[in-house]
């Protein structure tokens, strides 16, 4: 019989203790980090994907460097989908939002989950080496992760990355805001997320290129795979000591948990394919529309790029 899982509370919190000392590669707060998650992915009865381990150690000139950590739960239909987000961050910052509350979403979102009968392969897995100074590097944990991935890459569906989940967004009336990036490439990917909704948070569909690769995402984006990066943006903590667990918003991230349910089940058994969307201008028009609460302005894409800059500086 399966252990219990910690609820979302208690995950987050652990995971952003300032005991953990930010989860810096190398630290002892890092491999704490690390055997938690190994043990969220046996709790909620996931494989190992990486053969027999649940480590894939990442190698920079023969020295390991960092861990990723991922589980698969095996479908029927031969393709997979992918849920991730990144476990490390800096040395004397808790990482509460970035990206404890990430994490902490994903293992709710699979504890509800749980007993899975979909067709897709159904992966989960945790990144390291995400922050500085591996970022966009051939050493950080996901560009890692697709250069020496278990699965065939073609046979992936999507790709689901998390990060800065945790807190309001700094915009009266829209603190609940979501923001999904990456449907721009796909049809299908725009009709699952605008067919799942929520009462708990308002998910706002905008162009990756607004901010450009910030996160996990960066290396399926280059490999042509089908991905959506939802984050809620940048805010003043953001990598700074007051990055701590009381500041975030636990409601909304049990919001952003129960929705990312529902898009997973909507994804399942669908061959999401890549077909840019044209129009995808009156998606971002209306998501504008809704984040400001005004009308539309007459400069589209001016006014979207200044939120866009405030939201992610």
């Amino acid at each position: 019989m399966s252990l219990l899982v910690p609820s979302i509370v208690d995950t987050c919190r652990f995971l952003s203790d300032p005991n953990l000392d930010g989860r810096y590669p190398g630290g002892e707060g890092h491999e704490i980090a690390k055997r938690y998650l190994r043990d969220m992915l046996e709790h909620l009865d996931f494989m190992p994907l990486f053969g027999g381990s649940w480590f894939q150690a990442v190698i920079d000139r023969s020295k390991k460097v960092g861990e990723n950590v991922a589980g698969i739960w095996p479908g029927r239909c031969g393709r997979s989908l992918l849920l991730a987000a990144h476990y490390d961050h800096f040395k004397g910052i808790p990482g509460a939002d970035d990206n404890a509350a990430a994490l902490s979403i994903l293992i709710e979102t699979c504890r509800s989950l749980r007993q899975w009968a979909g067709d897709h392969d159904l992966i989960l897995c945790f990144f390291d080496l995400e922050e500085p100074p591996y970022f966009q590097t051939d050493i950080m944990g996901s560009v890692y992760f697709a250069e020496h991935c278990p699965l065939n890459l073609e046979t992936l569906d999507c790709a689901v990355i998390l990060d800065l989940c945790g807190h309001d967004v700094a915009i009266t009336g829209c603190e609940d805001a979501l923001f999904a990036l990456g449907a721009e490439y796909s049809h299908d990917l725009v009709q699952a997320v605008q067919s799942v909704k929520s009462e708990a948070v308002s998910v706002l569909m905008f162009k990756n290129e607004r901010i450009g690769d910030m996160s996990d995402h960066h290396v399926f984006r280059l490999r042509g795979k089908p991905f959506l990066f939802l984050s809620c943006g940048w805010w003043k903590h953001y990598h700074q000591p007051t990055d701590t667990f009381d500041r975030l918003n636990l409601k909304k991230m049990q919001g952003i948990a129960e929705w990312m349910v529902r898009v997973v089940h909507n994804l399942d058994g669908r061959i999401v394919r890549m077909n840019p969307v044209h129009d995808f201008g009156r998606i971002e028009a209306e998501s504008l529309k809704r984040l400001t609460g005004g009308e539309l302005p007459l400069v589209l894409d001016g006014s979207i790029a200044e939120v866009m800059r405030q939201l992610y500086r």
